[in-house]
């Protein structure tokens, strides 16, 4: 058994707290009543589903110094319905998942940069551990026009929320925030001394009344695949599937790639992204 770290008792309650808030009672065989001054669950309820004590598990939400071993914290992902992704995110946040310490600077090999060439015309970037653009092909630079991005808009997580660029481009900013804010805080919550993650947080909070917002939710989502929708200033809407790839070596750096449905009207607006490729159709 392991002690949660003293700077993580803060946010370790409040994920704790916005997950009980989640819940409707009916859906775990509890009465709704009409006395319920809040959503979600009580925490004595907590306790009864987890097989737990209540005033143990109350002080667990609270942030006080307890020892909490793996199948309690089983016992109380499993009453909170917690996703695969929560559930690590527990673990680590009470202290029984290693964090990571701050790491040096990230590259990109020369392998994985052939690897974006040879991936157009899907769109295909590499996202760092902080989500900082590393690398990108040409595809995905005239989709999101990456190479014009300097300082923190280098940062996709700000592009998004601080860009307005990059929000123009979004053909659903308000899905893509809430996407990116838990994926970045699962990725996040790894690195708790690292002072770049720090400062990108803390400026994004107090910047950006939609990340604040967001952030205060504790929402986590790891590593998915789905859609997202792209509104090019010449080409209009483009509807691309999206997945990512781990890039060997230390941290979390990740290959994002863009693919478009075989014979969808997006696959034929990929192939007029890049000058070069409009150039040749032009021609021909």
């Amino acid at each position: 058994m392991m002690n949660a770290t003293i700077e993580r008792r803060p946010e370790l309650s409040d994920f704790l707290r916005t997950r009980r808030a989640k819940i409707v009672p009916s859906d775990v065989g509890l009465a709704d009543g009409a006395r319920r001054r809040t959503p979600g669950l009580r925490r004595e309820e907590v306790a009864l589903l987890a097989n737990i004590g209540t005033t143990w598990y109350t002080r667990l939400e609270q942030g006080l110094p307890i020892n909490v071993s793996a199948d309690v914290l089983d016992g109380i992902s499993r009453a909170l319905r917690l996703t695969s992704d929560e559930r690590r995110h527990l673990h680590l946040l009470a202290g029984l998942t290693n964090t990571a310490p701050a790491q040096a600077e990230e590259h990109v090999s020369d392998l994985v940069r052939r690897v974006l060439t040879a991936l157009e015309p899907s769109p295909a970037y590499v996202r760092g551990r902080r989500f900082d653009l590393l690398a990108w092909n040409a595809s995905a630079d005239a989709l999101s026009d990456f190479s014009s991005a300097t300082g923190p808009a280098r940062n996709l997580v700000w592009r998004i929320f601080r860009d307005t660029n990059s929000q123009c481009r979004l053909g659903d900013p308000g899905c893509s925030m809430r996407r990116v804010v838990a994926q970045f805080r699962a990725v996040a919550a790894k690195y708790p001394h690292d002072p770049a993650f720090t400062e990108l947080i803390e400026d994004l909070r107090e910047n950006s009344p939609e990340f604040r917002s967001l952030w205060a939710q504790h929402d986590v989502l790891g590593s998915a695949e789905g859609l997202k929708r792209y509104l090019h200033p010449e080409l209009g809407e483009l509807i691309l599937d999206y997945t990512q790839f781990d890039v060997p070596g230390d941290g979390d750096i990740r290959l994002i790639v863009l693919t478009a449905a075989p014979g969808s009207e997006t696959e034929r607006k990929l192939q007029l992204l890049c000058p070069a490729e409009r150039l040749r159709l032009a021609i021909r």
